[in-house]
């Protein structure tokens, strides 16, 4: 698949919610070609997973047009992925691999069927199918299929193969639905929030699968670090609009940071037109003479199209601790301390004092 060739568009995108007619997005024109790597950007309730949802097509209700290019795949790991609760996890994992696993199944049962007693035609038959099978094994890479799945699940730190789905965690659910879905390894994966619930292996593997991986990524994060080691492209969604940035998360900083200066010196310069106007018709709206002025001002007004200033991030982490009890004239103090696995002897004879303030 070319890289030059555009698989997505939206054109004209809106979305307003029902229930008290707030605009989510309006007028979104956004594309993307084949091995894309885009992090979506945004304050929360900016709509971000509703773009992603659009995208996904999993939200339907919004005006525009949304477009696909034929022969793509796409995976979407939702907030909170859907599966099957009586299933383990070994079962749902191997969902993302289903294609090989019906064949692998179907090989297998061909394998049991030479036990039992049949005629030549019936030897000859099974033979033939066994031979196809195992050339498409071989073609999806079946055979080491088992060796995949423990490497994905034990790189994303996945509960054990044999767990019910009904007794995870939500974020266990979530690492669960993530190794499904890159095991399948669509054309475009759309992944809200995959590092939550991740430990530090386990995004360092993300980042690099998605780095290494020719598939385009779209994805929605707050952690800032994995969306700029994994990111090119940053559309900021802000104020029901988006801002399309050529840059990654850092680059973005820098060039939203820019934008905003100039938007709030244009935004000055509106509001002190603005107020001068509304000065200039009140001193003079009983003015005969000037009646034609106030009402030609009164009407520019009107007409007007306000600048507006994107939102800003201002929210702070704010930690607290208090202060510590004072410690004792020895905090540690060892004497002859020794440590052992079985029969070996990891060390001993230790004798160590740690005074206050070493």
């Amino acid at each position: 698949m070319a890289d030059e060739k555009i698989i997505f568009s939206m054109n004209g995108v809106g979305k307003v919610l029902p229930h008290n007619n707030k605009v989510i997005l309006k007028d979104i024109y956004l594309s993307f070609f084949y091995g894309a790597k885009i992090g979506i950007i945004g304050l929360n309730g900016s709509g971000k997973s509703t773009l992603m949802k659009i995208i996904a097509g999993v939200e339907k209700s919004y005006r525009g047009e949304v477009v696909w290019a034929p022969g793509y795949s796409v995976g979407y790991l939702e907030q909170e992925p859907q599966m099957d609760p009586d299933k383990t996890v070994i079962e749902v994992v191997q969902e993302g691999v289903q294609e090989v696993m019906d064949v692998l199944n179907e090989y297998n049962e061909i394998s049991l069927k030479f036990m039992e007693p049949m005629d030549d035609d019936q030897m000859n038959a099974l033979i033939e199918r066994q031979g196809e099978l195992s050339e498409k094994i071989e073609h999806l890479g079946g055979w080491e299929i088992d060796a995949k799945l423990e490497r994905a699940m034990d790189a994303l730190n996945c509960p054990p193969p044999d767990a019910k789905i009904s007794t995870l965690s939500g974020g266990e659910r979530r690492r669960v639905a993530l190794c499904r879905l890159l095991l399948r390894e669509p054309d475009v994966l759309l992944l809200d929030e995959p590092t939550n619930h991740l430990d530090i292996e386990s995004i360092g593997w993300l980042e690099d699968f998605i780095i290494n991986s020719s598939k385009a990524v779209v994805v929605i994060s707050h952690d800032r670090k994995f969306v700029d080691n994994i990111t090119t492209r940053t559309i900021e969604v802000t104020m029901g609009r988006i801002y399309d940035y050529k840059a990654s998360y850092s680059h973005y900083l820098e060039l939203r940071k820019e934008r905003r200066e100039q938007q709030m010196k244009k935004y000055e310069e509106q509001q002190k037109m603005i107020a001068e106007t509304k000065d200039f018709i009140e001193r003079f709206k009983g003015t005969y003479s000037k009646t034609f002025q106030v009402q030609s001002r009164v009407k520019m007004l009107e007409k007007l199209e306000l600048i507006e200033v994107d939102e800003e991030d201002t929210s702070r982490l704010r930690l607290k601790f208090p202060p510590s009890p004072r410690s004792g004239a020895y905090p540690v103090q060892m004497s002859d301390v020794a440590m052992s696995f079985d029969d070996k002897t990891t060390f001993s004879g230790v004798n160590l004092t740690v005074e206050r303030g070493d």
